[in-house]
């Protein structure tokens, strides 16, 4: 079961419009999902896939595609996503070239982003947050779970950790990533960013004498 959730999790935020697209079942095969979105959201749904065949969708989503060939190559396995009875996108899995895989190495780090779920039953909780690199999920303790708590869809925190990587191909990729402490980061607006440069600018000047040399400028 937990592994058919990963795949679920992956092919809704490759799908995007999470809160609008509903599971339905499981037709008859390995792991054959079924799923449609709200009326109101087929024209989004269906945009977001032809980005993703085109290579323009978010990173989220073209992450969301490699992870689930990653899941299938893994399971010894190959997939595809249909759209009305006709295949759209292909995940070869097993069919794929081997690839170059050297690791794991680990390394200091840290994610940066706002926390949207915090969940677990065990000693380690699963933290998901949306940042720059798009979804990503950090293993905390339960102790750092309740400290984040408090800002979960609210702000953006900076989570320190270690993370494992893995050089696939070349590249450098983060598979795993366990939080030991975090850091809230502070969310200014427009108007109190201006607000303390002027008081910076103006820092130990009279309003009067300012006042006085402004009136004498735009009498020249």
């Amino acid at each position: 079961m937990s592994r058919l959730a990963a795949y679920m999790r992956e092919f809704a935020i490759l799908l995007g419009s999470e809160e609008r697209v509903h599971f339905k079942r499981l037709k008859r095969g390995s792991a054959c999902i079924v799923a449609f979105p709200d009326e109101q959201a087929i024209p989004k749904v269906s945009a977001r896939l032809d980005e993703v065949v085109e290579r323009t969708a978010p990173r989220e989503a073209l992450r969301a595609q490699s992870e689930i060939d990653d899941l299938l190559a893994d399971d010894n396995a190959i997939g595809h996503v249909e759209r009305e009875g006709a295949r759209i996108i292909e995940f070869p899995g097993r069919l794929r070239p081997a690839q170059e895989k050297i690791g794991p190495v680990r390394r200091s780090a840290s994610l940066e982003g706002m926390v949207y779920q915090i969940g677990g039953k065990d000693e380690t909780i699963n933290v998901h947050m949306r940042g720059r690199e798009g979804e990503m999920r950090a293993e905390v303790s339960i102790e750092l779970a309740r400290r984040l708590a408090p800002y979960l869809l609210f702000g953006k925190v900076r989570i320190f950790g270690e993370g494992e990587w893995y050089r696939v191909n070349g590249k450098w990729q983060r598979h795993r990533f366990t939080g030991t402490d975090f850091t809230p980061l502070e969310k200014h607006s427009l108007s109190d960013a201006l607000r303390e440069i002027q008081q910076a600018a103006f820092a130990g000047v009279d309003p009067d004498d300012f006042s006085s040399t402004m009136e004498q400028l735009r009498g020249t």
